[in-house]
């Protein structure tokens, strides 16, 4: 050995490695540095040092680990997700703290819950007045039902559509594209009472500036406006950055099918009875900034 003299061997029965640079405790035990502090805080030698607080009191906050035993401390906060304890990187993952229980549990997901179900709440009596509204213009009388009978035929005749599309699954509509790419005006309702009576109203089975498509009713409303502006041949920038965005309005009332939620299925609109099989559909662009405002409230075209 090249130095034989420096350095000494620690006194941990399971380390006896050799050591140049030793720890030598007042009880006169010789350690490495991993098992001098081991020593130290075993509590078993009275002898050893204590080990010197965390200086909190420095011009950065220290946060100390709250592992039993471990003296590291950051610059930065790493709270615990259940117990709100500051912990080290190595002690992050600690499988100490008591499991979340079912009282806060219950209060956390209340928290989550409560906007989603006032949204709900709030939007329960305009839509269902909306639903009503469209079924009365449309059943209003056996002329109107017959009128639509023939209009849905004529539509089925000229559709156009992806013809993967199983039969079963396939629903028409009539679309009048829109005239050019600007914003048109639209109209805010946020109280029922707001909502123009429709009974007065007649479908027209004229199918004169519209194109018949069909499409999926297991397509989301995202999906089908891009399947629809596909077979139209209409300009959709839905998925990029810009002032306007292309949305589908019923021609009876101007209401606009789901401004917000894209990912809501044909087929539950239909059944939900926002749109019929048949329906005459306008595709108009929409100031962004209108959609990012709207909020809860329902938005209507000024037809």
């Amino acid at each position: 050995m090249e130095f034989p003299s420096l350095g000494d061997h620690c006194q941990n029965d399971e380390c006896k490695q050799i050591d140049f640079l030793p720890l030598q405790c007042k009880c006169g035990k010789v350690y490495c540095r991993e098992h001098f502090n081991d020593h130290c805080l075993s509590g078993d030698c009275e002898l050893a040092p204590p080990p010197r607080p965390v200086n909190f009191k420095s011009d950065d906050v220290i946060y100390k680990c709250s592992q039993k035993g471990c003296r590291k401390g950051n610059l930065h906060d790493m709270n615990c997700n259940k117990c709100g304890k500051h912990y080290c990187i190595e002690h992050r993952f600690h499988p100490t703290c008591p499991e979340i229980d079912d009282e806060t549990m219950a209060q956390k997901i209340e928290e989550y819950e409560a906007p989603r179900r006032q949204f709900a709440e709030a939007n329960k009596d305009l839509q269902a007045k909306i639903t009503e509204n469209i079924r009365k213009a449309l059943q209003s009388s056996a002329k109107v039902k017959t009128a639509s009978k023939i209009h849905l035929m004529r539509i089925k005749q000229k559709a156009l559509g992806d013809k993967a599309i199983p039969a079963d699954k396939r629903v028409h509509f009539a679309i009048k594209k829109p005239t050019d790419t600007q914003a048109k005006p639209v109209k805010i309702v946020q109280n029922v009472e707001n909502i123009i009576n429709l009974e007065s109203l007649r479908l027209e089975p004229d199918l004169k500036d519209t194109i018949a498509v069909f499409i999926s009713t297991k397509f989301t409303l995202g999906r089908a406006i891009d399947a629809i502006c596909n077979l139209c041949n209409i300009k959709n920038d839905n998925n990029k950055m810009g002032t306007t965005k292309i949305r589908l309005f019923r021609q009876l009332d101007g209401y606009c099918i789901s401004p917000i939620k894209m990912d809501v299925e044909i087929e539950e609109l239909v059944k939900n009875e926002i749109l019929l099989e048949g329906d005459r559909l306008i595709m108009e662009y929409i100031d962004t900034n209108v959609l990012n405002d709207l909020g809860q409230s329902q938005l209507f075209l000024n037809i």
